[in-house]
């Protein structure tokens, strides 16, 4: 009996070893160096960032830790920091985990490289004094709330690879006025550029539909072009009662505009300078350019920016009026003024 009793006792010894050891190297050490937090996974080869505690200003995420590359930023690893005003990615940083900046509302600049391709929910959502990104990342898709709420980005760098743009992954951020990156797009989710600030929107020749909210609540769009490719717009794709839809005739969104009503515009070919549709330049566009400086003249459907916007910024300014004066009185200038611009 008593033989039996020590069996039973080894046995259950044995088996609390064995699930004491599975435990053990199921969860990771933390080891703190320096102004970082680390895991390493020896059986990935690699090593990932799950803390800071630093002192903030600009800050360069490490390479490698003990001789493993650093590739992954963990889940929250530097959610609501106050401090951080610049973060660059290093080239072995290959994932960002949902959460990983969040709420970072010191943050001003991020700089993400090629290798980075592997993003979490929200990553920089809600970085309230972001300005500057240049994201280089090697992807396709941009991912979902990736800068939502980042209202003070107005300076944005965006790989050309990018062509299908996320559910909310620039909503809110209202001071991002260049969408220019949009003639790459193929695809667009509900939300991706709601509320962003943006006067006009040239969307690509590739894209198909239109999703609710894509661009409501965008206080500043007065008109946005769309091509004969686009065979779906969905109801409250947009905020109708503000925008212009700048359209080819018998496409579907000259169908769209005419059954519901909406404003539109037929895209055609048009002078450079000639903002007033004339047909020809002579003063009377550098005056109407004038008048909607002055407020007296204001520009609902774009046309008169479109045209008048000679020097290519994407705004009406007294350089423009200038610079259609001195092609009048036949003064050399560096823009095609007068040319005639097919849209």
């Amino acid at each position: 009996m008593m033989k039996q009793i020590i069996k039973l006792f080894s046995f259950i010894l044995i088996v609390s070893l064995v699930i004491t050891s599975s435990c053990v190297s199921a969860f990771a050490l933390v080891i703190h160096e320096g102004d970082f937090s680390f895991e390493v996974n020896k059986s990935k080869n690699e090593a990932k960032i799950v803390g800071y505690s630093g002192n903030g200003g600009k800050v360069v995420l490490p390479d490698s830790f003990l001789d493993y590359p650093v590739t992954v930023i963990d889940r929250n690893a530097f959610s609501g920091n106050k401090a951080i005003t610049e973060i660059v990615l290093s080239n072995t940083n290959t994932t960002i985990e949902e959460y990983a900046f969040m709420n970072c509302t010191s943050l001003e600049a991020v700089y993400i490289p090629e290798n980075t391709v592997n993003f979490g929910d929200r990553a920089f959502a809600n970085c309230t004094s972001l300005k500057s990104v240049t994201m280089l990342s090697n992807i396709v898709s941009m991912p979902t709330n990736m800068f939502s709420g980042c209202s003070a980005l107005s300076d944005l760098t965006l790989s050309e690879t990018i062509v299908d743009f996320g559910y909310g992954c620039f909503n809110g951020c209202s001071s991002l006025t260049d969408l220019d990156f949009l003639s790459n797009a193929v695809m667009l989710e509900s939300y991706s550029f709601c509320g962003t600030g943006a006067k006009m929107i040239t969307l690509s020749d590739s894209l198909l539909a239109i999703p609710n909210n894509a661009f409501t609540n965008c206080s500043a769009l007065a008109y946005v072009k769309i091509p004969e490719s686009v065979v779906l717009i969905q109801p409250n794709a947009f905020d109708w009662d503000k925008v212009t839809i700048h359209c080819y005739p018998d496409s579907y969104s000259h169908r769209f505009a005419q059954e519901n009503n909406y404003s539109y515009e037929f895209l055609g070919s048009y002078l450079l300078g000639d903002s007033d549709g004339s047909g020809v330049l002579d003063i009377s566009d550098v005056t109407l350019i004038q008048k909607v400086l002055a407020g007296i003249k204001t520009d609902n459907n774009g046309t008169i920016t479109r045209a008048g916007d000679v020097n290519g910024d994407k705004k009406l300014s007294i350089r423009d009026a200038t610079l259609i004066q001195m092609y009048l009185a036949h003064i050399s200038v560096p823009f095609n003024i007068g040319g005639e611009i097919a849209e």
